[in-house]
């Protein structure tokens, strides 16, 4: 399927400022590697900026959600999809695939996860687009599995936190690996790390079923929670 110019250069400043850095990163290049001709301006026929084509490049990939769309369907049960993967799985088991998920999400998005981690020159403006359209959905969509697995241990339980740590440890994991070219620094693979994080998310869960439910705070959330 052909692409017009815009696409080109939105799909080739999204790798560029990924590999090499926002601010390291010229129109001229971005240009060039659209298929257009280095230094000729032809990249301020579709964008105003550099800055404005990051932002509405971020925005635009972050809308080619995929497979991730069905996350956001009005209804859909996180739970059941778990139990669809993982029938006969432990809690354990499902936070694993619900891990997996996670980084794949993170795969797909690669060059945009680039530049958010590992790149502290790009405009304020880009960082507000990855909070409300991506940052803010992945929390409410993590929240919301939380409070599914809980059950009836959900209500006065501060997940919208927990939801916080795990989506940082998957993020912080993905990081690192990228930084030391597909390997964790220190040896631990995969499988083992999100098995890790599945056994501590895991115990909150099981620890909101044994202990007094605390005080409610501003972060507590009820059974209840929006998509």
């Amino acid at each position: 399927m052909a692409t017009t110019s815009r696409d080109r250069i939105m799909t080739e400043a999204l790798r560029l400022f990924g590999e090499q850095g926002f601010a390291k990163t010229s129109v001229a290049q971005i240009e060039q590697a659209a298929g257009l001709s280095g230094g000729s301006g032809a990249l301020y026929r579709h964008f105003k900026s550099k800055d404005e084509l990051l932002v509405q490049a971020v925005a635009a990939r972050l809308e080619d959600r995929g497979d991730w769309e069905q996350f956001l369907a009005p209804g859909f049960s996180i739970v059941d999809m778990l139990a669809t993967l993982s029938p006969t799985g432990s809690t354990v088991d499902k936070l694993l695939t619900l891990g997996r998920i996670g980084l794949a999400r993170l795969d797909h998005d690669r060059d945009v996860t680039r530049i958010l981690l590992r790149d502290n020159s790009i405009p304020a403006p880009m960082l507000e687009v990855f909070r409300q359209r991506e940052y803010a959905v992945v929390i409410s969509t993590v929240t919301r599995g939380l409070v599914e697995l809980a059950g009836d241990r959900a209500r006065d339980e501060d997940w919208d936190a927990t939801a916080a740590v795990l989506v940082g440890a998957l993020a912080h994991f993905w990081m690192m690996r990228d930084i030391f070219d597909g390997a964790h620094p220190a040896d631990t693979d995969t499988d083992r790390y999100l098995r890790a994080t599945a056994e501590l998310v895991a115990a909150r869960l099981d620890r909101a079923s044994t202990e007094p439910s605390p005080r409610p705070t501003a972060g507590a959330v009820s059974a209840e929670v929006s998509p």
